[in-house]
């Protein structure tokens, strides 16, 4: 940008505003304090069901609105109609912008890439927040979720030679990105909301440690390891906190020492870590998973948690942070260790650690990547 103000930023997200918070939010929010942002919510093609919401505009932070698109039925079928729906989009959203704006579009799905053309952007940039082209569980699906991947692959080998900047979350993605012909790749990791955890206590040491889980349960969370970890530490008590997706199955006689906890509001996650004796991070050892940047972990480390974590590799630079452990019995004998050397001491540097690693420095460090560019 070469110093030149930052302009308005339109961001394509793939999830909505209000269904969890993300890498989407954290960043948007912080960078609305230099830039006003737009926030799309992504046209799925369910939402031909809602006209109610159409159109809707809500500010939902200081600098942030978010914009409900509409949704044509039949655009999943249709190529032709997904292209008039998107124009209507684009239309909309330059109402939305100053006169003659060239905006920065921040795209996080590969679907948003014929928004570059369609709204004469002025910037590009492309956050890689996960690996879109591999599945995200064990194994794929059905064909349906086959050809989803394929025109993911298409559309991000587009969108990489059409970014000036591309983030990603972790060195594989960042490699991919550029093998991919990408010319501006910067790795950018996900960080932790560092003062939501100023309040911390020492080691619980209590006669039943709590081991927990903080995320969504969805296809790579491995829900088999977690059940044989129950059955293999039954004096232990685990708490599994977080929506569970449609495509994943729990079983109908857990153990009764594991628990699943289900959804409960962002306000209340650091209360319920602190409660933790650990955080675990049971994936199942998939390339999806593998090259993620889990935020939940960054919580964890805020909160002074010690953390069990199947292979990551943004994880194999910290191992004296994030024990790595593979099955049931890895993570128990992990688990074993961490809570023996647990002490007020590593509590308070795992808390700095994350401290380096907060939200505000990631919005900072994107910007100056941006001015940069």
């Amino acid at each position: 940008m070469s110093g030149a103000p930052l302009p308005p930023i339109v961001c394509f997200s793939n999830l909505d505003w209000d269904y969890l918070r993300y890498r989407k939010q954290h960043l948007m929010e912080r960078i609305a304090r230099t830039t006003p942002v737009v926030y799309v919510n992504p046209p799925r093609a369910l939402k031909w069901k809602q006209p109610s919401r159409w159109g809707a505009v809500t500010e939902v932070a200081p600098g942030v609105r978010v914009y409900e698109p509409p949704v044509f039925p039949g655009i999943r079928h249709g190529s032709w109609l997904k292209a008039v729906n998107y124009r209507v989009i684009a239309a909309a959203l330059r109402d939305l912008l100053p006169p003659g704006t060239k905006p920065l579009l921040w795209i996080y799905s590969p679907h948003a890439e014929p928004f570059t053309e369609l709204l004469d952007a002025g910037l590009v940039v492309y956050d890689m927040a996960d690996d879109y082209a591999v599945p995200t569980g064990a194994v794929l699906r059905d064909r349906a979720e086959a050809r989803e991947l394929d025109t993911l692959a298409r559309l991000e080998r587009v969108l990489l030679a059409r970014a000036d900047v591309v983030f990603a979350v972790s060195q594989p993605l960042h490699d991919k990105a550029v093998a991919g012909g990408a010319r501006y790749v910067r790795l950018l990791p996900n960080g932790c909301d560092i003062e939501r955890y100023a309040d911390r206590e020492g080691p619980r040491r209590g006669s039943r440690p709590i081991i927990g889980y903080v995320g969504t349960v969805a296809p790579r969370f491995d829900v088999e390891l977690v059940c044989e970890l129950a059955r293999l530490r039954p004096a232990w008590s685990f708490e599994i906190v977080g929506p569970v997706t449609p495509h994943v199955a729990l079983p109908p006689d857990p153990p009764a020492n594991l628990h699943w906890v289900g959804e409960m509001p962002y306000a209340e996650v650091p209360s319920t870590i602190r409660r933790f004796d650990a955080g675990i991070l049971p994936l199942r050892e998939i390339d999806y998973a593998y090259k993620s940047s889990p935020i939940q972990v960054f919580d964890y480390l805020a909160a002074g948690k010690p953390v069990v974590s199947s292979p990551i590799a943004q994880f194999e630079a910290w191992p004296s942070l994030v024990t790595t452990a593979r099955g049931a019995a890895g993570f128990a004998t992990a688990l074993d260790e961490a809570l023996g050397f647990d002490c007020a001491e590593q509590q308070e540097l795992r808390h700095q650690f994350a401290r380096g690693h907060s939200w505000e420095a990631r919005a900072a460090s994107a910007l100056e990547t941006i001015a940069a560019a």
